[in-house]
């Protein structure tokens, strides 16, 4: 360059690429008014891909699946009628995409549901879970065992990054409170699971009681399905790290 040139301009600062995708509000919420049926293939969009194998433990009338379409899953329907235990499945390890589980969750001292049908008195009477006590004499602590054994199984049943969906309630027992989802969360945690998400599904009507002298906690209506994952096992390793104190041991059951 001779003294009469002038200089050359600066190189143009690099454009800022524009991050993908465009507003939307057409997306998926933790918290629904509606039903199991409602809220289900919500999950699903998010978590299963279609053409996943899927094992419903707890299928019974197949309400989670009334709004999900026919053939969009590889789907196994089955629960004490097809013979299945969902502590003792007849499954190969790592072989399911998604397991879906529901118990019955509401004990009572009389043995029974508060939801009582011949379905869940039948589940109830296989399961024994309604004459599990705890030291305090709580029949909710054989609910809680159910779900923490049959939790142990699904690991072994599914792939690494495999989907395990939970539907459970807290509730008044015994005029304590029991927060249900939270020991859940605790409890798969020190099993191995991740959580990945947490769904509220609100009742569409208000609920009642037959007799009442005085409230002494809030009614519930709402319950929850919650979204577990099986790790990779470095991410095992830290899931476990975090939930090194388990509230609720279990052991596994046979052939785990």
């Amino acid at each position: 360059m001779t003294p009469s040139e002038p200089p050359d301009p600066p190189d143009p600062k690099p454009r800022r690429k524009s991050p993908a995708g465009a507003p939307s509000t057409d997306l998926v919420l933790s918290c629904h008014r509606g039903t199991s049926a409602d809220v289900f293939p919500e999950i699903l969009k998010l978590y299963v891909a279609p053409g996943a194998a899927v094992l419903d433990t707890t299928y019974g009338k197949g309400v989670f699946w009334r709004n999900v379409p026919q053939g969009l899953y590889a789907l196994t329907a089955s629960d004490l009628s097809t013979g299945t235990d969902a502590r003792k499945l007849p499954n190969d390890a790592d072989s399911v995409d998604c397991i879906v589980f529901d118990p019955p969750w509401m004990p009572t001292s009389g043995g029974h549901t508060h939801t009582s049908t011949s379905e869940i008195s039948a589940f109830q009477a296989y399961y024994r879970n309604n004459e599990r006590l705890d030291a305090r004499g709580s029949y909710r602590e054989g609910v809680l065992s159910l779900y923490f054994e049959a939790a142990v199984e699904a690991f072994r049943v599914l792939k690494v990054e495999g989907v395990y969906i939970v539907k459970c309630q807290d509730e008044v027992h015994a005029n304590k409170q029991w927060l249900t989802h939270i020991d859940l969360v605790l409890g798969l945690q020190a099993r191995g699971f991740v959580v990945e998400d947490l769904f509220v599904m609100m009742r569409t009507n208000r609920p009642g009681v037959s007799r009442m002298l005085k409230q002494r906690h809030a009614r519930k209506n709402h319950s929850y399905q919650i979204v577990f994952r099986k790790p990779k096992p470095s991410r095992r390793a830290r899931a476990l790290d975090v939930a090194s104190v388990d509230p609720h041991p279990v052991e596994a059951p046979e052939g785990a």
